[in-house]
């Protein structure tokens, strides 16, 4: 439906005809066999709890005492990425694995599932970039207590101009699938249409060369860049965590700030492992899918493709998990829950973001610490 065969007269990746590549490439066929009986089920029930989940985290991150956070501001935009992300999956789930109908679809089925090859890749590439945003924000902080990027006004305004950007980056890609009639049924009430969704027309001229420039766009814009930027913001991170953790064991000598810097410490490498681990190979195939288009999208894409998208289903519930971990670790100089509201333990992290032993208050100030 989807996928249809393509032929791109591009050079070759894998030597058919060699006895060890085939049996490779074989086992991957019968994985994407027995993993596709699972994943409709898996998926499902991914979509239903993390549309959960990211409900609770926004009504909570919503409250009175916590809108006015920067972070929670860029926290509450992932979350609402990452439930268009699993709507639109769980519709297709629904619709296109548990109800699948092989003679084709009607037209508005086919327009969602056009629709929805653009959405999953955007609202992902939203997410991950609002990520690198919520890095660069504490990055700030840390060098400047007064950083203009505490005014979560600007925070928002950032998240909203990281989403156009992305819908225009991905428009290509809505560009690149058409909708074909597949079939005719005379019914009843007259003549009734099935259609399907494959590659278009023109993406497909000239050896697949608008389809390959797309597939380069995805993989370097959408997925190599934010993954650049946030190991590297990360690094800075980790560096000013360590600087701060020096000062305090210095100023304060006390043991329990150094513990709270390392467990900080640790939940930011576990940040950085998570977003890694589902973005960069993702792009990376997506620049493989650009170098070696026929061969590598028909042997390796497709059939791991759900895995990818288990991947970015698993990735939705990040800023959940981390949240609800750092709850329930509260922070022993925090005595009062309006003192806890306005510090670093309320700060969800998505991404490796925050030191809780740093938080200070300014008294002066309008916009509260809260990271």
């Amino acid at each position: 439906m989807f996928f249809a065969d393509m032929e791109c007269n591009d050079s070759r990746l894998f030597d058919t005809t060699n006895n060890v590549t085939y049996f490779v490439i074989e086992q991957f066929y019968r994985f994407r066999y027995l993993y596709s009986n699972v994943h409709p089920f898996l998926s499902f029930i991914l979509c239903v709890l993390g549309l959960l989940a990211n409900g609770v985290h926004i009504l909570v991150l919503t409250r009175p005492r916590m809108r006015h956070s920067s972070v929670h501001t860029v926290l509450v935009c992932i979350a609402i990425s990452d439930m268009g992300t699993m709507t639109s999956y769980l519709m297709y789930i629904t619709r296109f694995e548990f109800m699948t109908d092989k003679e084709g679809y009607s037209y508005f089925w086919a327009l969602f599932l056009k629709c929805h090859a653009m959405l999953s890749i955007a609202l992902h590439a939203i997410t991950l970039y609002l990520v690198v945003l919520m890095a660069f924000i504490r990055l700030s902080a840390m060098k400047l207590t007064t950083s203009r990027w505490l005014d979560h006004t600007r925070a928002l305004t950032s998240a909203i101009f990281i989403a156009l950007f992305v819908f225009v980056m991905c428009v290509p890609t809505l560009l690149a699938h058409q909708i074909d009639e597949t079939n005719r049924e005379l019914t009843v009430n007259g003549m009734y249409y099935k259609y399907s969704v494959g590659f278009s027309t023109l993406m497909m001229q000239n050896g697949c060369l608008l389809m390959k420039a797309n597939l380069w766009l995805t993989g370097i814009c959408l997925k190599a860049v934010p993954c650049l930027l946030l190991l590297t913001f990360t690094i800075a991170l980790i560096h000013r965590l360590r600087e701060n953790n020096e000062k305090r064991k210095i100023l304060i000598k006390e043991e329990r700030a150094k513990k709270r810097g390392d467990f900080t410490t640790y939940m930011l490498l576990l940040m950085v492992t998570v977003f890694l681990f589902t973005e960069l190979p993702q792009g990376i195939m997506a620049i493989l899918n650009a170098l070696f288009t026929t061969q590598f999208h028909q042997m390796v894409y497709l059939n791991l493709a759900d895995v990818l998208d288990l991947l970015s289903l698993i990735n939705c519930y990040v800023a959940f998990l981390v949240y609800r971990t750092l709850k329930s670790h509260p922070n022993p100089g925090a005595k009062t829950l309006v003192q806890r509201a306005n510090s670093v333990e309320v700060a969800s992290v998505r991404s490796p973001l925050f030191d809780k032993s740093a938080a200070t208050t300014r008294p002066n100030s309008a916009q509260p610490t809260d990271f």
